[in-house]
């Protein structure tokens, strides 16, 4: 069996203002609705991080709900908060990658869309980028990119949990992020 997890990502153009104190305010969210443990625990999939284990309540964000069997106290099955950085949240290491412009909606070439990303990733200034074909300059989160990417400097990740959100769970990350939302699926 394969992990997955899904990221949600606000969308915005210029860095998230007080990230970290933000993903405080969602891990309250969290503990206060009964989702997720208290401590940290090993149970992401990262070797330097941890996350926050989520508890049964969590059927309670999806449409379909119940328990999966295989859940442990060594399994990944938990939630990940991500604000130290700038994170390009991407649906599997080496994704393909086809950006649009929304201006022309003509494709950028693959190796370009790459450049951007890392551009953007490593805070050089480079957030807007001018589409080489009809010109226009847009911040990288307005082009269109299949399969999704986001790019933030906050998100959370749901580890191995369904895919099916309840609409009435994504509208209170909407609300709590304060600006729409970006889900990005991802399976490992």
């Amino acid at each position: 069996m394969s992990d997955n997890c899904l990221h949600i990502v606000p969308l915005h153009k210029e860095d998230y203002p007080n990230a970290e104190l933000k993903a405080k305010e969602i891990l309250e969210w969290f503990q206060k609705k009964g989702i997720v443990e208290k401590e940290l625990s090993a149970c992401i999939l990262s070797k330097d991080k941890k996350g926050y284990r989520f508890k049964p309540n969590i059927t309670s964000i999806f449409n379909e709900g119940e328990l999966w069997a295989y859940r442990d106290k060594y399994c990944i099955y938990g939630l990940e908060l991500v604000f130290e950085k700038r994170t390009v949240f991407h649906p599997q290491e080496g994704a393909y990658l086809v950006i649009d412009c929304p201006n022309c909606n003509k494709t950028i070439d693959e190796q370009l869309g790459y450049e951007w990303i890392s551009d953007w990733y490593e805070n050089k200034g480079k957030d807007y980028q001018n589409c080489p074909i009809c010109k226009e300059k847009r911040h990288l989160t307005e082009y269109h990119i299949e399969p999704t990417w986001a790019f933030s400097n906050i998100g959370i990740s749901l580890w191995n949990t369904h895919w099916d959100l309840k609409s009435d769970f994504l509208n209170e990350m909407k609300q709590l992020f304060g600006t729409e939302i970006i889900i990005v699926p991802v399976r490992i």
